[in-house]
């Protein structure tokens, strides 16, 4: 999980300094899903991400983010039901 949430903030941190704070937090949003996609409760976190206008809001939720699911431990843990709650949404 440390190492997924390390390679995110870096990607991000570049992303940032590229494009600049406020564009780069728009065009962010995609970037976060690609690496979240199919964690558990990830679906509800990019709905919410989607809603963060700002770099520092995107950084402390994803900060959120990872640290609740290190609860789980170091190993990532997918879930099978979020495919299937995107395909409903779609």
């Amino acid at each position: 999980m440390e190492e997924i949430r390390h390679v995110l903030l870096a990607h991000l941190d570049d992303h940032y300094r590229f494009y600049g704070m406020d564009a780069g937090a728009r065009i962010a949003r995609k970037h976060i899903a690609w690496y979240t996609k199919g964690l558990v409760g990830s679906a509800a976190f990019r709905r919410g991400m989607n809603q963060l206008n700002t770099a520092v809001e995107q950084v402390a939720a994803i900060d959120r983010y990872f640290g609740e699911l290190s609860g789980n431990g170091a190993r990532l843990v997918y879930d099978d039901n979020e495919n299937a709650e995107e395909a409903l949404a779609a």
